[in-house]
């Protein structure tokens, strides 16, 4: 039996990618509200106000929004787009909806409403976070 020892250096790179989404309240401030409800007997309609403030410290592109699961908000899981904001800016969308009225059986009332948001930053890469609505009158 031969035993052969080769000399060299070794280096191992460990590469870590964290999850670029995070509960981010200093970045955004989300508020909304829903408006113009109507209901027939299959489907429910409304208005949702969503505002959205722009504190993360840099102008935003390509932001949208959305909430990941039906709630007593909004009824689907399609996404909101808000485009460009501004550093210290907001803008405010009005998004009409018409959804089937069976999902919105077993809609809760009282959870807070988490907002994810998506945006491009000003070197190109793309963010997420997620951040607590505020319901307003």
């Amino acid at each position: 039996m031969r035993i052969k020892f080769i000399t060299g250096i070794f280096t191992i790179v460990t590469l870590t990618f964290l999850p670029s989404t995070s509960l981010a309240e200093e970045s955004f401030h989300v508020h909304y509200r829903v408006e113009n409800l109507n209901q027939d007997a299959h489907n429910l309609a409304g208005t949702l106000y969503l505002n959205v403030y722009n504190t993360s410290g840099e102008d935003v592109v390509d932001l949208v929004a959305r909430i990941s699961e039906p709630n007593q908000v909004i009824y689907d899981q399609h996404q909101i787009i808000l485009g460009t904001v501004l550093d210290g800016e907001q803008v405010e969308v009005l998004d009409q909806f018409i959804v089937p009225l069976e999902s919105t059986q077993s809609v809760p009332t009282d959870e807070p409403v988490i907002w994810h948001i998506e945006y491009t930053c000003g070197l190109g890469d793309r963010h997420s976070v997620d951040v607590v609505g505020q319901k307003v009158p």
